[in-house]
């Protein structure tokens, strides 16, 4: 087995984990602290690049005035006819509104509104482009009132994130991320697990290449990766055989792990159709889950989203929820596309808790990037895409939509010194 680079770690995800599970609070507490600390965030960017001669206002501040120009910082909302709804759930139980399943509800007249603490204004202009933009934003944008009431906006400014410390490296370390396990469906492609357990290993001739993995990220959906279907006439029958199946998949997993584990360190986090919490975050799976694996100190358990430090390279990623629901609910045509809009928006899940189930925090919205990583992931995407964005002040992040490995067969490897990534195919019939 290769000998391993010694790399440092450190665990960035005390945010994502719950204290307490009070579910009866409002979601108006994160909003308005999403808003509050954004405003802050954005006011000096705002100033810096329209001058401060340029006034902030209040929408409350314009009373109907027209032709005043200024910069407002609000959160957009979008009014999408074919957004889900409880209500329109409950017209259809009832038969009187049934309605078509959409898997994108976006359209082009959809209306985007910006909304601060009081207030809300329409907004319109060249520079308002709404099949690209999603409910939960928080913007500053420039422009002007208009005798109809609507706001025009002549620039739009986003926080794209917080600073970015520089890379620090002294070893060529490469981070190996994998998703979309799906141990459900694990009998169609072991062949392709097994190469992959042999290439951390470094029993495939590349010793060397194994030597510089110093970890493997496991973005979630590692027991299934799809919905489990819902057959009514055969409910309990059905409830008990998945319930089985899952038990089995999780011990099998656990082996996989364990073995894994030997050769390098391993993080698994949750994902949207793991045995887990439904809303972000997800918390990490408890450790009896997984006893052969849990016993090894180069394995554990940890959130979704999820942030550590490797050396000085900051790594952030989610299990893929927050890109599935961007191409939902927006025009945005591809995932690394929606990744990278969330990176430039400064918000990891900016879409919840409107249509992404979220924790009604309080006091704190964990989903803000105060601090620019330098990888950039999500998991459980169709395809590998990758792409090295270079953002304000040259900052440079790696972005990674991690292919469902049950689909692909392949993974993604980071080499955290030069930020490159390639795609890894253990795809054995194809090869």
């Amino acid at each position: 087995m290769a000998k391993r680079l010694e790399c440092p770690y450190e665990n960035l995800s005390s945010a994502f984990l719950l204290q307490s599970s009070d579910y009866q609070k409002q979601f108006f507490h994160l909003y308005a602290h999403r808003l509050a600390e954004m405003t802050r965030l954005l006011k000096p960017l705002a100033q810096s690049k329209w001058g401060k001669e340029m006034p902030i206002m209040k929408l409350c501040e314009l009373r109907g005035e027209q032709d005043v120009h200024c910069i407002i910082i609000g959160t957009i909302y979008k009014h999408q006819q074919h957004k889900p709804s409880i209500l329109r759930d409950i017209s259809e139980e009832n038969q009187l509104a049934p309605q078509p399943q959409r898997q994108n509800y976006s359209e082009p007249g959809d209306k985007v509104i910006l909304e601060d603490e009081l207030q809300r204004v329409r907004l319109q202009g060249d520079h308002i482009a709404g099949r690209s933009l999603a409910t939960g934003i928080v913007c500053a944008v420039k422009g002007g009132t208009d005798s109809e009431g609507f706001f025009n906006v002549e620039d739009i400014l986003f926080f794209e994130s917080g600073p970015q410390k520089s890379l620090t490296l002294k070893s060529p370390a490469k981070l190996v991320l994998v998703s979309g396990l799906d141990q459900l469906q694990a009998h169609n492609y072991v062949d392709a697990l097994n190469m992959f357990q042999y290439w951390l290993s470094g029993s495939l001739g590349n010793s060397k290449d194994a030597a510089s993995m110093v970890r493997l990220i496991v973005a979630g959906n590692s027991v299934r990766s799809t919905a489990v279907a819902n057959v009514p006439t055969l409910q309990v029958a059905r409830s008990q055989a998945n319930a089985n199946d899952t038990v089995q998949a999780v011990s099998q997993l656990d082996s996989w792990f364990a073995a894994w584990a030997q050769a390098l360190h391993v993080d698994l986090m949750p994902g949207a159709y793991d045995p887990a919490n439904f809303m972000l975050p997800q918390q990490p799976f408890h450790k009896c889950m997984f006893p052969q694996a849990g016993r090894l100190s180069s394995f554990q358990a940890v959130s979704n989203p999820y942030s550590c430090r490797l050396n000085s390279a900051l790594i952030v990623g989610t299990g893929g929820q927050n890109v599935a629901d961007l191409l939902r609910s927006t025009g945005l045509e591809s995932s690394l596309e929606a990744l990278r809009c969330t990176l430039t928006w400064g918000h990891i899940a900016p879409t919840a808790p409107d249509t992404l189930a979220c924790y009604p925090y309080i006091e704190s919205d964990p989903f803000i990037m105060r601090q620019c990583p330098h990888v950039y992931f999500a998991g459980n995407c169709e395809k590998f895409e990758t792409e090295l964005h270079v953002g304000t002040g040259d900052k440079r992040t790696r972005l990674v939509c991690v292919p469902s490995f049950s689909k692909t067969q392949s993974v993604a490897l980071v080499d955290l010194e030069t930020l490159d990534c390639r795609e890894i195919k253990f795809n054995v019939e194809s090869e």
